[in-house]
């Protein structure tokens, strides 16, 4: 068997640290891998790191950031090409960093998800908008953290905010709100089952619950009902590891994000999952073809 192999643009980060400890513990072999000073080979596929060729690796983890992604997934999708098992495939994380891709292949599996909208001239998304009603939530279609996702609460905030992205080039989405907002639970699913969940809670006056925007995070208990529509959803995505993040809708619940790259901080201080054995476990099976 060869080593594990995480694939990240940022390899300073504590996570990586708990990822080597968990591997060591396990008598695994575990590298980290700054993707920014690879060169990947479209065919035949190779990867050079720091200028030496990247070899003997039997699976990676992906950890694909909002820093040179599509280089990441360049080096990801060479290492698949050569026959490198990944727990996350590069055409799953795509889909996963986009909310407009979540959101087609959500709606295609059955999968609860907010009503959608997608487009570029301001005026005609706002018009459809109305479809929608007020209060509505645009994000930008890569946001992450809370970053770039900006409720409105009638027509005229929502085109001051449409234009002003139209105007600066970027891409967005706008969806329907889904009452009563600042509540969400956290799945972390892992290789099709449940690792457990966390309910985060939003200060007052934050519809976000995001917990990097303090939201307080616990531990919570997932009625199987829930287990089964996160499963779903990773399943729907195509990731064997993500966070699958669940909004109460009323007398429902639904998928308000699929994350290819989530963090477990706050989900293993709630919860006490030790979330780095078992990914390590995880991407060793995978390697060993098991």
């Amino acid at each position: 068997m060869g080593d594990l192999l995480v694939l990240t643009s940022q390899p300073d980060l504590p996570i990586y640290d708990e990822l080597r400890r968990a591997a060591t513990a396990a008598g695994k072999s575990l590298v980290v891998v700054d993707a920014t000073a690879a060169v990947a080979r479209a065919w035949p596929p190779a990867v050079w790191v720091a200028g030496e060729p990247l070899q003997g690796v039997a699976a990676v983890l992906p950890r694909v950031g909002n820093w040179r992604p599509d280089s990441t997934l360049a080096v990801l999708e060479t290492l698949e090409a050569a026959g490198v098992a990944s727990l996350n495939p590069a055409a799953a994380v795509r889909v996963g960093r986009d909310h407009w891709r979540t959101v087609q292949v959500l709606a295609a599996a059955g999968v609860p998800c907010p009503e959608t909208l997608a487009g570029a001239e301001p005026q005609r998304l706002l018009e459809a908008a109305d479809q929608l009603g007020y209060p509505c939530v645009v994000k930008q279609r890569r946001s992450r953290q809370g970053v770039g996702v900006i409720q409105c609460g009638d027509g005229a905030t929502l085109a001051a905010v449409l234009d002003s992205l139209w105007r600066v080039g970027d891409e967005f989405i706008v969806q329907r709100f889904c009452p009563p907002a600042g509540v969400s639970v956290r799945v972390l699913v892992l290789a099709g089952a449940v690792l457990g969940a966390t309910r985060h809670t939003a200060p007052l006056g934050e519809f976000r619950s995001n917990a990097a925007r303090g939201a307080t995070v616990a531990s919570f208990a997932l009625p199987e009902p829930l287990a089964a529509l996160a499963v779903a959803a990773a399943a729907a995505v195509g990731l064997g590891f993500c966070g699958v993040d669940l909004l109460p809708d009323g007398g429902r619940w639904t998928v308000c994000e699929v994350n290819p790259t989530p963090g477990w901080a706050h989900f293993a201080r709630a919860t006490g999952v030790d979330v780095a054995a078992r990914v390590v476990a995880s991407l060793g099976r995978l390697g060993a073809g098991t």
